[in-house]
């Protein structure tokens, strides 16, 4: 399957959204340092990432930086399925 054609999703649509297409067309392959936000919320001992997940409500968040998922993880986790595809 070709993954590009998700990136011009992320000209309208959130970062969020567009990695839950993605991840489904994919069948939810395990990503480094992105996880289930609920995941998260539930099992990580960190008040921070809590709150943020709390207050945004993401399907994905960014273990690694603490973060929401954004353009820029999308787009690595988009050049790493075609790399592995080929």
């Amino acid at each position: 399957m070709n993954y590009d054609k998700y990136l011009d999703d992320l000209n309208y649509e959130d970062a969020d959204t567009v990695l839950g297409s993605v991840m489904s067309a994919a069948g939810f392959p395990k990503v480094a340092n992105i996880e289930d936000a609920c995941d998260v919320a539930y099992l990580s001992g960190d008040e921070s990432d809590r709150k943020i997940i709390e207050q945004h409500q993401p399907m994905f968040y960014n273990t690694l930086k603490h973060r929401l998922v954004n353009k820029e993880d999308v787009i690595d986790i988009i050049n790493q399925l075609n790399a592995n595809k080929k």
